[in-house]
């Protein structure tokens, strides 16, 4: 397992800030996103994803739990998987829209 972070500001997705939760669109989701930026984001997904298969190694997650209210935005299970991955997030419940890193 690998377990890393990515999000849209930190890693220079610039083109799904429209999902980025701020006081004035604190509802703001992947489907927010136009067609064109997302396709250009998942360009720069798959690349990552990419150099990540690079140095995967084991990490226990079995007690990681999930807090997400859904799972919009992401791609389904390959049936025969190459590899084992875990999406993981950092949610402080006593933060708006979960920490700093996640709103402005």
């Amino acid at each position: 397992w690998i377990v890393g972070e990515f999000n849209c500001s930190c890693v220079g997705i610039s083109k799904c800030l429209a999902a980025y939760c701020k006081d004035d669109t604190p509802e703001a989701c992947y489907t927010d996103i136009f067609p064109d930026d997302l396709a250009e984001a998942e360009v720069y997904g798959t690349l990552m994803g990419r150099k990540a298969l690079g140095f995967l190694s084991p990490v226990n997650v079995s007690t990681i739990t999930q807090v997400a209210k859904d799972d919009l935005g992401l791609v389904p299970q390959p049936k025969n998987p190459t590899f084992k991955g875990a999406l993981a997030e950092i949610y402080v419940r006593s933060q708006p829209f979960g920490g700093s890193d996640k709103s402005s």
